[in-house]
This record gives C-alpha cells, structure tokens and sequence, in this order.
C-alpha cells in the first residue's frame, strides 16, 4: 500500500466521514470514495461499514487505527 492511500486510510479513520476526509486531504467526495474502495480492496476488508447515517470502523481497521497514527507522525518526522 503506498502512501497515499495510508493517509487516506488514516483521514477516514480520523473523521469517520468520506466527505470530512475528503475534504481534510484537499480531494473531493468522489475521489475519496474510489480511494476508499482501493483501499478496501488491498486489505481485502470493508474497514468502513454503514451504521444508521454514520461510518463505523471493522474490528480490522479499528486495531489499525493506532499504529496507523504512529506510522503517519513518523513518516511526517521524515519529511
């Protein structure tokens, strides 16, 4: 998975929104959307499920979302 989409993945997990991620990583709402179906598929999990009108993480993505946020704040330390 490249790094573009692992910010991706982070922004979705952050905010739990397409829209809100989008908006976050300066796409629109339809490019986050194709960027979440790639991710879906390199993990080969939904990592986003809809629950009523919100977005709720799979276990998956929610055991990755804290080693998600320490790899991104060490690749920013990098940069």
């Amino acid at each position: 998975m490249d790094m573009n989409l692992l910010a991706a993945l982070d922004a979705l997990l952050s905010t739990g929104s397409v829209s809100a991620a989008a908006e976050r990583m300066h796409l629109s709402a339809p490019a986050m959307s194709h960027t979440l179906a790639r991710i879906r598929e390199a993990l080969g999990d939904s990592v986003l499920v809809r629950a009523g009108r919100k977005l709720i993480p799979t276990p998956r993505a929610q055991a990755m979302r804290e080693p998600l946020r320490r790899l991104m704040a060490d690749a920013l330390l990098l940069m």
